[in-house]
């Protein structure tokens, strides 16, 4: 192909370190060219090509662009026609999977993925063919970038982007805050590519502001699309409480055709709705995060399966989160308020994805409120939890200046919820107080393959040790635990050995300890204002759900949108008289025993 003739002598360039006077790279082919030759499409979608090129250009960029904008092709596009290797951090081993197979499928072989879900062989091949040239695109899960050694591996590359997709994920202020994201800002400053690629869907002011800071991105170009989608149609039906929105949901889904999601607030009701819904003769099934992994595997791929044989509805909690990327989801009703407008735009946003009409339905009820009051109180950053978690970190096994933390065995010393441990580990490295490095077995298995005379420190102890305990281990030969897994890490590339164990122990680094946490001010730990502005989202979704004015407008204003004063989205129940009615004669259904049932 010509493109990639033109890619390579680039390429080559690239790595001499040779551009042009203004930054940009030398001869890189018009990139609606490269878009027909790689995809095969004719022109970009609106907003596409002003992203593409100012990522050609080297230009760093936060992007907030919502649902079916097409966002994988603005940075896998630059990423195959610029020189050196593109990595895209995405927080979905399910996502990166797709989106590798789709590439692949476009006999784009030149991609790869590096995450949990490998095996210690497909790790070590696909390092192989990052060692050997053989990636333009490399899929990452934020995990990784605790590894010092896997950081020291990309630092050896050229890095010409650097994609953050789901940026909110390092924002403590955004809807889907992941601890792992915090690793990214030491990965951005170490490798130094050529230009960083910042991507949410959803993300207020605020929390884009607190994207561009968390990562440093120094002079970054901010680009936003309006949240407003044409095809998705929003209502809000308020009621009395849970009895009534069961009467509703069986009419509401008389009127309804195709596939959806109901999500419900909590495990409980999940587990009710389905059984509720069954018995009506719907074929459904629940999912939530304490269902064993292949049973919420089962009732995804049940989701996706469009004959018989597979299911209708999936009542969820919102573990049924990113990465549900079915095209046809023709409507997605929430059983009770979410917790921001963020979540409640992500949830209801997977409708509709393939352009057609949807609908978007919240069920309301004035107590609804006291559930998500309950989920901010208990996932605020509460200095006397904190202090005692930091207190068992401090009592956990040692190896020099690592602490090797299990959260099983400290949910079993200190009566902590494991989710709770994982959380405020994340709220004490944003403190300063610690590193979480890589999770690291806390028991490895040792094949030994071959008798290699090449020095080690630790090979000829591994002959008569079949399986090892890491702390003992490594207390004995005076190693750190980083150590001693880059040493195996390199015996098994040189095929001395294998070796396999659950990442089952995390490795923190300490910086300080409970004595200086204990004369910390509630202003620097932060709970307040955790509090403060989470009730402050809360308050926004139930304005959302009781405003007598356009929603749309409402939503759009939220996410930093400039509207006019007269505008109407022509998309709501308020807006739409046609929904309105429609509305309005399913409540004259269930309210023939004179229950009060209102939409608002």
């Amino acid at each position: 192909m010509i493109i990639e003739v033109i890619r390579r002598t680039v390429d080559a360039l690239f790595n001499r370190g040779i551009k042009a006077s203004n930054n940009t790279l030398i001869n890189l082919p018009d990139p609606r060219v490269a878009l027909k030759e790689y995809f095969g499409y004719d022109d970009f979608r609106e907003g596409q090509r002003e992203v593409v090129e100012k990522l050609l250009s080297g230009t760093n960029l936060l992007g907030a662009f919502p649902t079916a904008f097409g966002k994988s092709i603005c940075y896998q596009l630059p990423g195959l026609m610029l020189p050196g290797l593109t990595v895209v951090i995405s927080p979905l081993i399910s996502l990166m999977k797709d989106q590798v197979d789709a590439l692949q499928g476009r006999k784009i072989d030149s991609v790869g993925l590096l995450n949990s879900g490998l095996t210690s062989e497909e790790y070590q091949q696909e390092l192989e063919r990052l060692e050997n040239g053989e990636m333009k695109l490399l899929y990452v899960s934020p995990e990784r970038f605790r590894s010092r050694r896997f950081l020291n591996t990309l630092k050896s590359h050229k890095i010409s982007l650097f994609v953050v997709d789901e940026a909110h994920c390092i924002s403590q202020w955004g809807h889907d805050f992941r601890p792992d994201y915090l690793a990214l800002r030491t990965a951005i400053q170490a490798v130094q590519p050529y230009s960083a690629a910042l991507f949410t869907a959803t993300a207020t002011p605020d929390v884009r502001e607190d994207i561009v800071n968390q990562l440093q991105a120094e002079q970054c170009d901010t680009l936003i699309r309006s949240v407003e989608r044409p095809n998705l149609k929003f209502s809000v039906c308020e009621v009395p409480g849970e009895p009534e929105k069961y009467q509703l949901l069986t009419k509401q889904l008389e009127q309804l055709t195709g596939k959806g999601i109901v999500y419900a607030g909590t495990r409980r009701q999940t587990e009710e709705i389905s059984a509720h819904l069954k018995t009506e003769g719907y074929r459904v099934d629940f999912y939530h995060g304490a269902r064993e992994e292949s049973e919420r595997t089962r009732v995804q791929d049940a989701f996706f399966d469009d004959t018989d044989a597979g299911i209708e509805i999936v009542v969820a909690t919102n573990a049924f989160g990113m990465g549900i990327d079915k095209p046809d989801i023709r409507y997605v009703i929430h059983w009770t308020i979410s917790g921001s407008l963020e979540h409640y735009y992500q949830e209801a946003g997977r409708a509709g994805r393939d352009g057609k009409d949807s609908k978007c339905i919240l069920f309301f009820c004035s107590g609804d409120r006291r559930l998500q009051d309950f989920f901010i109180e208990e996932s605020a950053p509460n200095q006397p939890n904190l202090l005692k978690l930091l207190k068992l970190i401090e009592d956990s096994p040692s190896v020099g200046k690592f602490r090797l933390v299990n959260t099983q065995e400290m949910e079993s010393r200190g009566d902590v919820d494991e989710s709770r441990i994982r959380v405020g580990i994340s709220y004490l490295e944003k403190l300063g107080f610690l590193e979480r490095m890589s999770n690291i077995p806390s028991n490895i298995s040792v094949d030994l393959i071959n008798d290699s005379d090449g020095e080690s420190r630790i090979l000829d102890s591994l002959r008569d040790q079949p399986e090892i305990r890491t702390i003992d281990f490594c207390q004995e030969h005076d190693l750190q635990p980083d150590e001693l897994i880059e040493e195996l890490s390199d015996l098994q590339s040189d095929g001395d050995l294998r070796y396999s164990g659950a990442e089952d122990t995390m490795l923190i680094e300490l910086f300080h300890g409970s004595k200086l946490f204990e004369h910390m001010s509630e202003d620097k730990v932060g709970e307040k204002q955790y509090i403060q502005n989470k009730r402050y989202q809360l308050d926004q979704m139930i304005l959302y759900a009781k405003t007598g004015s356009c929603r749309g407008k409402l939503v759009r204003q939220y996410f930093g949108e400039r509207v006019d004063d007269d505008y109407h989205c022509n998309l709501c129940d308020i807006c739409d008289p046609s929904l309105l009615d429609a509305y309005n004669s399913l409540i004259e259904e269930v309210t023939n025993n004179k229950q009060r049932i209102t939409t608002r």
